[in-house]
């Protein structure tokens, strides 16, 4: 991108001031989301039904707002987005984001004349983002998309043609222990478009990860060249709504653009060096992979469970996913059978050492010497954790399971921090949380288990599928990486 270009985004993502058309005392998503944030002393709300909402006036139209405008942010009927980016125009205003919808994706002929209405109306004078989006969420700037929003700024991009994916990573951020440097619903995209946002993160340098949710595109030869741009440059990965011709069709309807075969999307991205994910979860969870993860050296994955039938199912999964589950050598072996029962475990990868989790002496061979010898290796690269054991340790322990469990998490943590900093080995903790399987003791444990991974800088997943899918994300991608370098 030209630095001009790239100066034009930064002045869109960094508003010294914004200006919210159609604000209102009740559920408005904008104003709610932006009287929080560190915006809010530069923030005018305008509507003429109102001189005051929230306490701060409210003006009539922006063109009695004295004090200069970048940003606008318009949510009124459909009808009247026009006229409002008139007076935006006049006000001098750079840029407006047009919450509205009733355009093109309804189908209707009104609705894309409408479309093109507001696009002749925008070209030259103004830049748009939408219509039919939630806009910019940017914790530096104090752009935010919805109330939740944190200050607390991030490394990941994310580009999303739909609003509530968008929202769902602005909110859900929180609680995954990941953060934002931008966030960008574009909707319709009568003006800013895909190729425009991937071109920007691209260059970025708050951005290191760039996650994109796309359905369709107005130009594919534009958008192949922003992506291969982007992913030469920083990790990029790619859901692609509308694989499945219902879902196609879903696309279509939601924004009006054109969607494409899955061949043709699957082999763009493949060709671009962009990996492509399936749902939002799994996008999730590969960016709290990136995160909180250093690359593995090789794809040698070591795996701790309690569950001879689950680890093997997870082995399966690995492999799927182009990983290697290897024998550990003897000497890891000899080590491992001085300190595991025989009985009812399995001395090998996966290791299956439950009576360990019931062993917190210092002396006897506890879980941080098991995770120690591991680790230690020379054929695991990445260990992954899978705890799925205080309902076993509550029938065994009863009252003092509480107190126990806090030794244990201080023994894992010990361990994981080793092979973390000491060796230079990822590791992935797997711990199930299920509303629909635990009960209330059981979640607040696990819960408490994943704040004291995630406060160590551990990233930390809700099923061992999860961790599975993130760990072979983490090795697409560098495989990719390698080939592209040669």
């Amino acid at each position: 991108m030209n630095s001009n270009k790239f100066a034009e985004m930064e002045a869109i993502f960094n508003p010294r001031s914004v200006a919210i058309i159609g604000a209102s005392p009740g559920v408005d998503m904008a104003t709610l989301a932006h009287i929080k944030t560190r915006i809010r002393d530069r923030l005018f709300l305008v509507n003429p039904k109102y001189t005051e909402i929230f306490s701060k006036k409210c003006y009539p139209s922006v063109l009695n707002v004295e004090e200069p405008l970048d940003y606008a942010i318009i949510s009124v009927n459909a009808s009247l987005v026009c006229r409002m980016v008139e007076e935006c125009i006049q006000k001098g205003i750079k840029c407006v984001q047009v919450f509205s919808a009733g355009f093109s994706e309804t189908g209707l002929p009104e609705g894309a004349a409408l479309e093109q209405k507001l696009r002749e109306t925008a070209a030259g004078k103004i830049r748009l983002i939408g219509p039919n989006c939630f806009g910019i969420y940017c914790p530096r700037s104090g752009l935010a998309i919805i109330p939740e929003s944190t200050e607390e700024e991030g490394h990941i991009g994310v580009i999303a043609q739909s609003g509530s994916v968008a929202e769902l990573f602005s909110y859900f951020g929180r609680t995954k222990n990941i953060s934002f440097s931008k966030v960008v619903s574009y909707g319709n995209a009568a003006d800013l478009d895909c190729p425009d946002f991937l071109e920007y993160l691209a260059d970025d340098p708050d951005t290191h990860i760039i996650a994109l949710y796309i359905e369709g595109s107005k130009d594919g030869r534009r958008l192949k060249e922003a992506l291969t741009y982007a992913a030469g440059r920083k990790p990029v990965f790619v859901i692609k709504g509308g694989m499945s011709d219902s879902g196609n069709r879903a696309a279509r309807s939601h924004t009006g653009q054109l969607t494409g075969t899955p061949v043709l999307w699957r082999s763009l991205f493949r060709q671009c060096g962009a990996v492509q994910v399936s749902n939002n979860d799994e996008m999730m969870n590969v960016a709290i992979a990136f995160t909180h993860s250093p690359m593995p050296r090789r794809n040698g994955v070591a795996m701790i469970a309690n569950s001879g039938g689950l680890s093997v199912m997870q082995t399966d999964l690995l492999v799927s996913e182009g990983m290697n589950v290897p024998r550990f050598s003897d000497d890891t072996i000899q080590k491992l059978r001085k300190i595991v029962p025989v009985a009812g475990t399995s001395i090998g990868n996966p290791l299956d050492a439950w009576p360990l989790f019931y062993r917190t002496q210092r002396d006897a061979g506890n879980m941080a010497e098991i995770i120690r010898i591991i680790a230690a290796d020379k054929h695991v690269d990445l260990v992954i954790f899978m705890f799925d054991q205080f309902r076993y340790m509550r029938r065994a322990l009863r009252e003092g399971a509480g107190e126990h469990m806090q030794t244990v998490t201080d023994l894992m943590l010990e361990g994981c921090s080793y092979c973390r900093d000491v060796l230079g080995k990822p590791v992935f903790l797997s711990i199930t949380l299920d509303p629909f399987l635990q009960d209330e003791e059981e979640r607040n444990v696990d819960l408490a288990l994943k704040d004291a991974f995630q406060q160590q800088g551990f990233p930390v997943f809700p099923s061992n599928d999860a961790a599975a899918r993130a760990v072979g994300a983490l090795y697409k991608y560098d495989r990719l990486a390698m080939t592209s370098r040669t």
